[in-house]
């Protein structure tokens, strides 16, 4: 798997959790994500980065610890409403469209065989780029 795929399965992953968490007060731990921290961990904050710099979440402050790179805390994340607005959006995988909350859905499901997803035309990634674009 390359760097480019360990980030959007990362990023998929934060996003499904904020998905099924809703507007809440809660706190987000690498360890939530259930990924091999050997492999993604160095990846965690980048991405909660990455996600806030692009509108799609808001937190209230992120607190990363030096013992570890993927240790710390992200208080309060939460999707924009621009967030939710993206992710509502259908995007062209292949032959098959679908909407980026589902797609995040399946390369989160799938982290462990990212093979498996098929024709993933341009990538997560790509797929966000060419959403926030529009």
């Amino acid at each position: 798997m390359t760097e480019i795929e360990k980030s959007e399965v990362v990023i998929a992953k934060i996003l499904t959790l904020l998905m099924e968490w809703g507007i809440q007060e809660c706190d987000l731990r690498f360890e939530e994500l259930e990924l091999d921290p050997k492999e993604y961990g160095s990846f965690f904050f980048s991405c909660v980065h990455w996600l806030e710099n692009e509108g799609l979440i808001r937190t209230s402050r992120i607190d990363c610890f030096m013992d570890a790179a993927h240790a710390g805390v992200v208080n309060r994340p939460v999707l924009t409403s621009y967030g939710f607005y993206i992710l509502g959006t259908k995007v062209k995988i292949g032959d098959h469209e679908a909407t980026l909350s589902e797609t995040v859905k399946e390369v989160s499901s799938s982290a462990g065989n990212y093979s498996n997803i098929g024709d993933f035309f341009g990538g997560l990634l790509g797929g966000f780029t060419k959403s926030v674009g529009s």
